[in-house]
């Protein structure tokens, strides 16, 4: 399969990279920049370039460049673009032979990083999401059908899993900072809360002072939290309630839930 990138950003050079370690053949990237590690030869002069039979183009750029961009494409192209967000009617190139997304769903902080595994959200028109699927084959990795109207939804829901875990840790090493501890340890703590709940779900692999009924203990973490860090309670009590809601699906006892849900909302 031949493909060629538009936007040689962090995306963009880890699915080329990916992609050419499969054996596809890279036609080259056409972008406003290029990190250094992109050789001269691999960089497109000309959006015109890209106008070859069978060549599928993936558009690695923000959001909000998609839809103008795609407009400049040649015709007759199979186009993909790699949002978690915009759905593949955001491609509005000429007459296109097909037109996809298909998003990696994993965190890429770095450029030409290998994204072969893993999951991948696609949708597509008929054409389009066989393109997908065959990409996703190549990449050894598992495709997660996503209905078009839900896409912003669904990623929403990728943030939740990335982005926001990367907060909650770092909110999490600034209260252990006020205790002394200066180690970004929260990374550490919750990489392992993750494997137990790879390993035994969201309801067996609770554990905590709210799972065990332990009210005096939780009252006594609030209070503390108010005294030190009072601009956290409404995201914690908010958390806290998920929190109590699992426990209460796994068997948490209707008076320790009562009494729990009490002592939350007094600090909500």
């Amino acid at each position: 399969m031949k493909f060629a990138l538009c936007g040689a950003g962090r995306v963009g050079t880890s699915l080329a990279s990916s992609l050419e370690s499969v054996d596809w053949e890279f036609f080259g990237y056409y972008s406003k920049s290029y990190p250094k590690f992109v050789e001269k030869d691999k960089r497109l002069q000309s959006i015109k370039e890209l106008e070859v039979k069978d060549l599928i183009t993936f558009l690695a750029l923000p959001d909000k460049e998609i839809e103008n961009f795609s407009k400049r494409l040649p015709p007759s192209l199979l186009i993909g673009h790699t949002s978690g967000s915009l759905d593949y009617k955001a491609i509005k190139a000429p007459e296109p032979k097909g037109r996809f997304s298909i998003h990696p769903l994993r965190s890429i902080p770095k450029f030409g990083m290998d994204i072969s595994g893993g999951y991948w959200g696609i949708e597509g028109d008929e054409v389009g999401i066989k393109v997908a699927e065959k990409t996703v084959e190549a990449l050894n990795g598992k495709a997660l059908y996503i209905d078009s109207k839900m896409k912003s939804l669904y990623h929403m829901a990728s943030v939740m899993s990335t982005n926001l875990i990367n907060c909650l840790l770092f909110l999490s090493d600034e209260l252990f900072k006020k205790c002394g501890i200066t180690c970004d340890i929260a990374p550490y703590v919750g990489g392992e809360a993750l494997q137990f709940i790879k390993k035994l779900g969201y309801f067996e692999s609770l554990t905590g002072p709210i799972e065990r009924g332990d009210y005096n203990t939780l009252e006594k973490d609030l209070k503390s939290l108010e005294e030190n860090a009072s601009d956290l309670i409404p995201l914690v009590t908010k958390l806290l309630e998920v929190n109590l809601d699992i426990a209460k699906k796994k068997g948490l006892k209707k008076e320790n839930v009562d009494r729990i849900y009490s002592i939350i909302s007094n600090y909500s």
